[in-house]
């Protein structure tokens, strides 16, 4: 596999989104709250799981799929509960109507604080990468 393969850290980045969506939902349904800030940190998951199976290598492409993988999880976050509470558990999460219904609610569904914690996402996915493509050369530049 080369240095700059994108097979690992795009799955990387995908699987560590739909975790973090579902811990989100999860977590929301648990707690009868839905805490934002988790939108946030699936950002830092998809950045942290792209720079390491990059090698610390992550290149622009590398950044954009950290971002594109942090969108996917929180729209994944909010289908989830979304379909919770509309049914009052997980059966029926991928019925037809359930996703129409979203399609048609998705505006009303990030509003105010959410669409801050969606751009915290974004930026920190798309950092991550790069901070740990600096520590790894400073590291392996003499001094």
């Amino acid at each position: 596999m080369g240095k700059n393969s994108l097979v690992l850290p795009v799955l990387g980045a995908l699987a560590a989104a739909i975790v973090g969506g579902g811990l989100w939902a999860a977590i929301a349904v648990w707690t009868d709250y839905e805490l934002g800030l988790i939108a946030w940190v699936i950002g830092g998951m998809a950045g942290y799981a792209v720079s390491y199976l990059s090698g610390g290598l992550a290149t622009q492409a590398h950044r954009v799929i950290a971002v594109i993988a942090s969108l996917i999880g929180i729209v994944l976050g909010k289908y989830f509960l979304f379909s919770y509470v509309i049914y009052g558990s997980i059966n029926g999460m991928f019925k037809s109507e359930i996703m129409t219904l979203f399609r048609e609610n998705f505006s009303e569904l990030f509003q105010g604080m959410d669409i801050v914690f969606v751009v915290l996402a974004i930026v920190t996915a798309w950092q991550i990468p790069g901070r740990v493509n600096a520590r790894r050369e400073q590291s392996v530049t003499p001094q």
